[in-house]
C-alpha cells in the first residue's frame, strides 16, 4: 500500500469545494500510478500527531472506508441567526430550552476540524474528496488546534508545547538547563545590609525544581550576566544553596553560551533556558525549550516558548522545571507509537 501525503498551507490551499464533494485540483486528481491512498493534511493544525493518521488509516486498510475525515466533539448550543432588523424571532437549532441539559452531561455534536482527509485513489478519480463509504475519525479536543485568525495564534501555541508532536527532537534529550539568577530564581531585588554585603530571597518551591532535575539527570548552571553581577560570597551560598554551579557571564551571553555547550558537547535542542530581558532574547530563540517568568517584559515573552503562570522568585522556576519534566515524560512513552515508518503501513 502506498500513501501520498500532501500538506496544505493557507495560501496553497489544495482542497476546495463544498463540504462533502470537495473538488481536487489536478495535481491531486492525477496521483501517480503506484497511489493507492491520498492523505490532505491541514498546515494549519499544529497538534496533529502521527498516531492520527495511523489510527485514520486502519479504517481504510482494515474497515474498507474508502473515505476518513478528522472530527473534534463539540459542546456548543446553536441559535438560528436572525439579521439586524428582521421580525423573525431566533430559534434553537440543537437544544430544547425547556429541558436545558447541562453541556457536560450532553454528548454534544461532531464538527469536521480540518485537522486531514483520507481517501482511496478510485475515489480521488472520481473527482471528490468525501464519498462512497466514508466514516469519521474523533480527535481529542486537546490535539485539535484550528489556526484560522490571529487571535488562535497564542493558543495553539501553549496548545503545541503541552499536547504538540515534536518530532524526533524529543524533549527528553534535555540535558542542560540555563537559569538566570536575578530575576528568574530571585525577584530581580538585592538587599544590601549596613554593612554592604548583598543578599537575595530565593524560594525553596525553586529549589526543590532544581533538584527534580537534577534527580532525573538534568544538569542546572545558574547563570549572572555582567550587567548584573554577583558577588563570590553570595554565589557560593547560592551554589551550596542549589547543589548547581554559578557562572558569571559577559555581555556576550549567546556567545559564552555556545562555548558552554561545546564543552559538553550539546546542541541548541539538548538545551533548555530559562531568561527574563531583553539580554536573553537570542537564547530564547535558540534553545529547545525557553521560557520567562509571568512578570517578564514583553521582548522576552516573546522569544519564549513557554511564559510561567508564576512570577519571578515565587515559583516561576519550580513551574518551568516540572513542565520540563512534563514533557520529557510524555515523550518517552509515545516515542515508539508516534514514529511513522514507510513499512509500517
Amino acid at each position: 500500500l502506498t500513501v501520498l501525503m500532501i500538506i496544505a498551507t493557507p495560501r496553497g490551499e489544495i482542497l476546495h469545494g463544498a463540504p462533502g464533494r470537495g473538488r481536487l485540483t489536478s495535481a491531486v486528481c492525477c496521483p501517480p500510478p503506484e497511489v493507492d491512498v491520498i492523505c490532505h493534511i491541514q498546515g494549519t493544525s499544529p497538534c496533529l500527531h502521527p498516531f492520527h493518521l495511523k489510527e485514520a488509516l486502519e479504517m481504510i486498510t482494515k474497515q474498507g472506508c474508502q473515505s476518513i475525515f478528522s472530527v473534534v466533539r463539540r459542546h456548543h448550543f446553536r441559535w438560528q441567526e436572525v439579521k439586524k432588523g428582521g421580525s423573525v424571532a431566533t430559534q434553537p437549532l440543537n437544544l430544547d430550552p425547556s429541558n436545558r441539559p447541562r453541556r457536560q452531561d450532553w454528548d454534544g455534536e461532531l464538527c469536521e476540524n480540518g485537522s486531514f482527509y483520507f481517501s482511496t485513489r478510485a475515489l480521488i478519480e472520481e473527482g471528490v474528496l468525501q464519498g462512497g463509504k466514508w466514516a469519521y475519525y474523533e480527535m481529542l479536543p486537546e490535539y485539535s488546534v484550528d489556526i484560522d485568525v490571529d487571535i488562535d495564534w497564542p493558543v495553539a501555541e501553549q496548545r503545541v508545547l503541552r499536547f504538540g508532536y515534536f518530532g524526533l527532537d524529543k524533549p527528553e534529550v534535555v540535558r542542560l538547563l540555563l537559569c538566570n539568577v536575578s530575576g528568574c530564581l530571585t525577584d530581580g531585588r538585592v538587599l544590601i545590609s549596613d554593612s554592604g554585603e548583598g543578599m537575595v530571597s530565593v524560594n525553596t518551591r525553586d529549589t526543590m525544581g532544581i533538584s527534580m532535575l537534577q534527580r532525573e539527570g538534568v544538569e542546572v548552571i545558574l547563570i549572572s550576566s555582567g550587567e548584573d553581577p554577583m558577588t563570590k560570597a553570595l554565589a557560593d551560598k547560592l551554589s551550596q544553596r542549589t547543589g548547581s554551579e554559578v557562572r558569571q557571564l559577559s555581555k556576550d551571553i549567546q556567545c559564552e553560551v555556545k562555548a558552554m555547550m561545546d564543552d559538553r558537547d550539546l546542541d541548541w535542542k539538548e538545551v533548555a533556558y530559562m531568561g527574563n530581558d531583553a539580554p536573553d532574547v537570542d537564547c530564547l530563540n535558540l534553545a529547545g525549550l525557553s521560557a520567562v517568568p509571568r512578570d517578564a517584559p514583553v521582548v522576552a515573552i516573546n522569544a519564549a516558548k513557554y511564559s510561567c503562570h508564576n512570577a519571578a522568585g515565587l515559583g516561576a522556576v519550580r513551574e518551568f522545571s516540572e513542565h520540563i519534566l512534563l514533557l520529557k515524560k510524555k515523550a518517552k512513552s509515545q516515542m515508539e507509537q508516534d514514529r511513522i515508518h514507510r513499512n509500517t503501513f
